[in-house]
């Protein structure tokens, strides 16, 4: 028990200049702060200022995003040199890497996981405007050059929600469970992020 001219000493010392410096000069933790929108997600497609650290945000504003007609969100990273041109019927190798968005940008397809001989990762192939691919990826690759690497941001419309069987494919059933938990909950954005970069086109 705490006797009065006790309580006056502790009150004392809480109110000396050096405590009340050391108090003022606190930060607030970052898991106690307000969240808001940082610097970098300003003027950022709406599907980013969601996302977690494990889908970064594209910080090149040099090359902004493009909005195509069906609403897919392309943004070149670097462009192939290659003469050939991804159109409809060209057959493509891609390395490719789908996240969801509405999930805290967990990864729920990468072609680095498909490397059964340990010699390198095998690309996704698929022949566009045969109806292999999601139609928001197909769309997205179209105008790509070999070696190229895109962005490519897939509005729910034209993913899962509506083409579940279609590639790129979960490999693992804890992949396809996540992406379960996102097209088959009519409450979430069911809006994909694809990292692509082209291999091969013919």
């Amino acid at each position: 028990m705490i006797l009065p001219n006790q309580r006056r000493k502790v009150l004392a010392t809480l109110a000396s200049p050096s405590i009340v410096a050391t108090l003022t000069n606190l930060k607030v933790p970052p898991s106690v702060a307000a969240e808001e929108p940082s610097e970098e997600q300003v003027g950022k497609p709406k599907e980013f200022v969601n996302v977690g650290t494990q889908a970064p945000t594209p910080n090149d504003e040099t090359s902004p995003f493009i909005t195509l007609e069906n609403g897919v969100k392309i943004k070149d990273f670097r462009v192939g040199v290659d003469e050939s041109i991804v159109n409809k019927g060209s057959r493509v190798d891609i390395q490719c890497s789908g996240r969801l968005l509405n999930l805290n940008g967990v990864v729920f397809y990468n072609t680095k996981n498909n490397n059964p001989d340990g010699f390198g990762a095998i690309p996704l192939v698929i022949e566009i405007g045969k109806g292999q691919a999601v139609p928001g990826l197909e769309a997205g690759l179209v105008g790509m050059k070999k070696g190229g690497i895109r962005r490519i941001i897939v509005p729910q419309d034209l993913a899962y929600n509506k083409f579940p069987g279609l590639e790129p494919k979960p490999m693992t059933a804890n992949d396809q469970r996540a992406l379960d938990s996102v097209v088959k909950n009519s409450r979430r954005d069911g809006a994909i992020l694809f990292d692509v970069q082209l291999e091969r086109v013919k």
